[in-house]
């Protein structure tokens, strides 16, 4: 069946193609086949110049922009679409949708003394903060040449902080790391917390 309408949707979060592919192509998918008013065609990132992803985009074949549109947003809003994401159609913004908020906490990977690297059980740690953040919220990381990012997601971002603000300022890889909270989509307000050094 041929579906008229090309759109794409478009997520303002570090987010790989495998993970991509579980938390938004398959389940849109599904739900767009099951009633017969749209499918899934593609995917594809764009990369910052230091290899971070900036945003992810799915594209989609919709039956029309009204009912099988509005069932789209809502699967993706259900998987944790980030604040800020759109819908795009033609290049123009065609809506905003998203229900979840970002943390970023990008560890500082050059600076501290080696025994903090050596000692540093990096499973553990995002075991750990998952569990103080809310369990499910911790989304994937980013091995960058002087910073490792982490990226958590709750529906309000500044809660998020505050649960994990202590227990990060506590650990000696927390030292001297910078946090976003309310990272994405450029236009969204967030801020910038650097923790001291212990």
């Amino acid at each position: 069946m041929d579906y008229p309408h090309f759109v794409l949707a478009r997520f303002y979060e570090h987010i790989g193609p495998i993970d991509r592919g579980d938390r938004y192509e398959d389940p849109l998918n599904e739900v767009l086949e099951a009633a017969k008013i749209g499918r899934v065609t593609g995917g594809g990132s764009q990369l910052t110049e230091d290899g971070r992803i900036e945003f992810a985009d799915i594209e989609i074949e919709l039956l029309d922009l009204d009912g099988a549109l509005q069932t789209a947003v809502q699967a993706l809003e259900r998987a944790g679409a980030p604040q800020g994401s759109e819908i795009q159609l033609d290049g123009g913004v065609l809506r905003e949708f998203g229900s979840s908020q970002c943390v970023a906490v990008y560890l500082d990977g050059v600076t501290l003394p080696e025994e903090v690297y050596a000692d540093l059980d990096f499973d553990q740690l995002i075991a750990d903060l998952d569990s103080i953040a809310g369990e499910g919220s911790y989304r994937g990381h980013w091995q960058g040449n002087e910073e490792t990012g982490l990226f958590f997601f709750a529906p309000n971002a500044e809660e998020l902080f505050t649960r994990i603000h202590p227990a990060l300022s506590a650990l000696p890889i927390g030292q001297n790391a910078r946090i976003v909270v309310n990272e994405g989509k450029s236009s969204s307000p967030s801020r910038t917390v650097r923790l001291p050094r212990h």
